[in-house]
């Protein structure tokens, strides 16, 4: 299942629609959201990724699909902050000897 599966499901289940009718080129709350359901949105939305979500970021990244590669880009800065600390830790090591 792909992040923008993902992202669609969670606004189905906030928006109470099913997944087939949730635009990806609409922003929440044009698509019927309101503030509340964008908390429940933002909960859900959280448990997808190992960055910390801010409620900002949906106002920021306001459609599915932009939600989808903001979140998508997660993978990207978590491969690269293991590749960060992996160097880090070698040269602290070679240091350290």
């Amino acid at each position: 299942m792909t992040k923008l599966d993902h992202v669609r499901e969670a606004w189905a289940e906030a928006l109470d629609i099913t997944p087939g009718e949730v635009p990806t080129e609409v922003s929440f709350f044009d698509a019927g959201g309101n503030s509340l359901l964008l908390l429940l949105l933002w909960e859900r939305l959280n448990d997808l990724t190992s960055r910390d979500l801010k409620a900002a970021d949906l106002f920021e990244h306001s459609t599915v699909l932009a939600q989808a590669e903001f979140l998508e880009g997660d993978d990207d800065q978590a491969v690269a902050a293991t590749s960060s600390r992996s160097a880090l830790l070698g040269r602290s090591r070679r240091e350290a000897s």
